[in-house]
C-alpha cells in the first residue's frame, strides 16, 4: 500500500501491519494485528556533555517519503537544535528514519547523521524504549546481559540502567534483547553494535524500559546507526535467541566448532575436555590492591615448573582423561605482571629450561597446555613502556589503574597489540617453547577502546578489529585460542573462554541472580565456542544458591577441574566430560522450566540429548537418543 502522510503522522502498512509516526511527538506505534507496541514521547533524545534533549523539541522537522523494491518508509531531518561546541542552529541537524521491509515486516531503525562536522554529539536515544508497564509474571523482558536473564513484568526488585553498559561487555555479550506480553513479543537486534549501549530499567509495579543508545565515535554520529525489530507471536526467549542466532548465520558469522576443528584439529582434544587453572608465579607490588599488608610473606610465592608438571602427570594419572591446563604467572615476574614484556619466563619457577620441561611432559602425557597473557594493561615498570604508546582519551589524558598484582599500568594502544604478541611468540618458538594455547586476556570482555593521541587514532570499531587480528595471529600458528569472556564479536575467531556465567548482584560474578537466569547465549552459539564451568555452590558468576556443575551439565559446558581434586570432584568432572564429549559440539535446540518451577529446568540438544537439573535437590538427569540416562 502507499506511504500515508497527513498533517500528524506518517503511516506505514504492509499485511496487516501498520507503522505510525506522530510527526509532532515523533512517538512510534506498530500495530501487528495482534498487538499494538508504542514509544513513550521524549523518549528519543540527544545527549551533548550533561545535557540531554528531547529529539521532538527540534524548531525545525522534515519528513520525507523514500521507498523501494522492498521497503516504504520516511526520512527524519530534525534541525536547530542548541548545539555544542559552538555550532549555530542552522549547522545542527539529525538525520532519521523508518523502513518497513514490505517482503518479511521487519521494521529498520536508522540514525544516519549527528550535527554535523561541527558539533559535538555525545549519545541519541532513537528510537527510544516500548511501554512496558507493570503486569503477570508471563509477561517479560530478555537480557542478553552475560548468559542472559528474562525480567518477568511483575518482578519485584529494581533493575537499574547500564549508564556506561557499553555493547560486549558484560551488561550485553549479545547485541539484542526482546520484551514478550502475552502472546506477543518482539526481537531487537542492535546491527551496528560497536558504539552502542543497551539501556535497561525495571522499577517494580511501574515499568521495563529497555532502548538502544548510539554512542558518539570520535565526538560524532560518523556512520549509520541500525537497528531491526521483528514482531510476532509465540516469540519467547527460545524463539528470540533463536532468531538472533539465524541473523549470525545470516551474516556468515557463525562458525561452528566444528569449522574449527577442521581448521585446528587440536580443538579435537578439547572436546570433552576437563580445564585446569594453575599458576607457577605470584608476586605483588605494594601499591595493588591485592597486597597482603599484614602477611608480606603472601605477597611472592612460587612453584616451580618441574613442580608443577609433576602436578599435572599425578593428576592426568588420577583422572585419566582429556586435560587442558591453562598456566598463569609464568612470565618475567609472575602473574599479572610487567605486560607486554614477560619474557624471558619466570627465574624463580626454572626459566626457559623449566617451561620447557613442562612442555615436555604435557606433551608425554597427552595434555594440552596454554599460557596466560595479556595486551592490553602497559605496565609503568615494563621495559617498553612509554606514555607515546598509551591510549588518550579526548583530553589527551590516559587511564591509571593500579588493582591487579604488578600495580601501575595504564592501557596500550591496540594498534601496537599485535607487534608485541608477534615478537613474543617468536622468541618463545626461538627457545624452544611451543604452546598448545593461548590466552589473551580482557580482549573479549572489555568493550572496545577509543584512542585520541593524533599520533595512533583508533576507533572503538577499529579496536575490536586489532583485537580480532591479534586472536588470528594466535590460531595461524595452530594454537588454541581463548580469551575471558564470549563477546559477540570474538566468537568467530576463539575456540575457548574463561567463563560464561550469569549476570548477578551486587555482581559481576558474586551475589544472587538478576532477575530470572536463561541461557540466551548457549541458545544462540552453544556449538561454536567451548564454555567452562566451575563446580562449587555460589562460584563465580554462579547463584548464591546453586551448584555451578549443575548450569555445567544444563548448559553441557567442560568442568573446571583442581590440580589436587578429591575423588567425588573427580566423579562429577567425568561426567561433565562424558556430556561435553558427546554433545559439546551440536546446537543447543531448547530450554525450558519443567512444569513451571524455575528451580527444574530442562535442555535440549540437537540429537535429541536431554538434561534437566533440580537446583533445590542438586539432582541432574542426562538422557540420550541411544538409551543412555545418567543421573544423581
Amino acid at each position: 500500500m502507499p506511504i500515508r502522510n497527513d498533517d500528524h503522522a506518517f503511516i506505514l502498512e504492509c499485511g496487516g501491519m501498520s507503522v505510525t509516526l506522530d510527526k509532532e511527538s515523533l512517538a512510534v506505534k506498530v500495530n501487528t494485528g495482534t498487538a499494538v507496541w508504542e514509544t513513550a514521547a521524549g523518549g528519543a533524545n540527544v545527549m551533548r556533555g550533561e545535557e540531554r534533549t528531547a529529539l521532538h523539541a527540534a524548531k525545525e522537522k522534515s519528513f520525507t517519503p523514500i521507498a523501494s523494491g522492498y521497503f516504504e518508509g520516511v526520512l527524519i531531518r530534525l534541525g536547530q537544535f542548541a548545539c555544542g561546541n559552538g555550532a549555530s542552529e542552522a549547522e545542527d541537524a539529525l538525520f532519521m528514519s523508518i523502513l518497513l521491509n514490505t517482503h518479511n515486516k521487519e521494521l529498520l531503525f536508522e540514525l544516519h547523521d549527528g550535527c554535523g562536522e561541527a558539533g559535538q554529539v555525545d549519545e541519541v536515544v532513537w528510537p527510544g524504549a516500548f511501554r512496558f508497564p507493570s503486569g503477570p509474571e508471563s509477561d517479560y523482558t530478555v537480557i542478553p546481559a552475560m548468559q542472559g536473564y528474562i525480567v518477568p513484568a511483575s518482578w519485584e526488585q529494581p533493575v537499574l540502567r547500564y549508564h556506561n553498559g557499553m555493547m560486549f561487555g558484560r551488561d550485553a555479550y549479545m547485541p539484542w534483547w526482546g520484551q514478550l506480553r502475552g502472546n506477543n513479543g518482539y526481537l531487537a537486534i542492535i546491527e551496528t553494535p560497536d558504539d552502542s549501549r543497551l539501556s535497561v530499567e525495571h522499577i517494580p509495579q511501574l515499568h521495563t524500559l529497555a532502548e538502544a543508545v548510539w554512542v558518539h565515535s570520535h565526538g560524532g554520529i560518523r556512520y549509520s546507526r541500525k537497528l531491526r525489530m521483528t514482531f510476532g507471536e509465540g516469540m519467547d526467549y527460545v524463539a528470540m535467541a533463536k532468531g538472533y542466532r539465524k541473523h549470525v548465520v545470516g551474516l556468515g558469522n557463525m562458525q561452528t566448532l566444528s569449522s574449527k576443528r577442521e581448521a585446528n584439529p587440536k580443538l579435537t582434544r578439547l572436546m570433552g575436555a576437563a580445564v585446569v587453572h594453575s599458576g607457577v608465579h605470584t608476586h605483588i607490588v605494594p601499591e595493588s590492591s591485592y597486597y597482603d599488608h599484614e602477611h608480606p610473606g603472601n605477597n611472592d610465592y612460587v612453584v616451580h615448573f618441574e613442580e608443577k608438571a609433576r602436578q599435572l602427570a599425578e593428576l592426568k594419572r588420577r583422572y585419566g582423561g582429556k586435560l587442558y591446563a591453562h598456566i598463569d604467572g609464568w612470565g618475567l615476574r609472575g602473574y599479572d605482571n610487567l605486560h607486554p614484556d614477560i619474557l624471558p619466563p619466570s627465574p624463580p619457577g626454572g626459566g626457559w629450561k623449566g617451561l620447557r620441561k613442562l612442555q615436555e611432559t604435557c606433551r608425554e602425557e597427552d595434555i594440552l597446555l596454554a599460557l596466560h597473557d595479556n595486551y592490553r594493561d602497559f605496565y609503568h615498570d615494563a621495559a617498553s613502556y612509554h606514555t607515546s604508546l598509551t591510549i588518550k582519551d579526548s583530553e589527551g589524558k590516559q587511564e591509571y589503574c593500579d588493582i591487579w598484582a604488578g600495580g601501575a599500568h595504564s592501557f596500550l594502544c591496540t594498534a601496537y597489540a599485535r607487534g608485541y604478541m608477534e615478537r613474543n611468540y617468536d622468541m618463545l618458538r626461538q627457545h624452544g617453547v611451543e604452546p598448545d594455547g593461548a590466552y589473551i586476556d580482557v580482549f573479549a570482555v572489555v568493550p572496545g577502546d577509543e584512542c585520541y593521541d593524533p599520533a595512533h587514532p583508533m576507533t572503538r570499531s577499529e579496536s575490536l578489529s586489532y583485537r580480532k587480528g591479534c586472536f588470528q595471529e594466535i590460531r595461524s600458528r595452530g594454537m588454541i585460542i581463548s580469551s575471558e569472556e564470549p563477546a559477540d564479536w570474538a566468537v568467530p575467531v576463539l575456540d575457548l573462554v574463561h567463563h560464561a556465567p550469569y549476570a548477578l548482584a551486587p555482581g559481576p560474578g558474586e551475589g544472587v541472580a538478576i532477575g530470572i537466569p536463561v541461557p540466551l547465549f548457549s541458545l544462540a552459539y552453544h556449538d561454536a565456542l567451548i564454555v567452562p564451568w566451575p563446580l562449587e555452590k555460589g562460584a563465580w558468576g554462579i547463584p548464591l544458591a546453586d551448584c555451578g556443575y549443575l548450569h555445567g551439565m544444563l548448559n553441557a559446558g567442560v568442568p573446571y577441574l583442581s590440580i589436587q581434586p578429591s575423588e567425588e570432584e573427580l566423579r562429577i568432572v567425568g561426567v561433565m566430560a562424558q556430556l561435553h564429549e558427546r554433545v559439546g559440539g551440536l546446537e543447543m535446540t531448547g530450554h525450558e522450566f519443567v512444569r513451571g518451577n524455575r528451580r527444574k529446568q530442562r535442555t535440549t540438544f540437537s540429537d535429541g540429548t536431554s538434561v534437566e537439573v533440580d537446583f533445590d535437590e542438586e539432582y541432574y538427569l542426562i538422557k540420550t537418543t541411544d538409551g543412555t540416562v545418567i543421573e544423581r
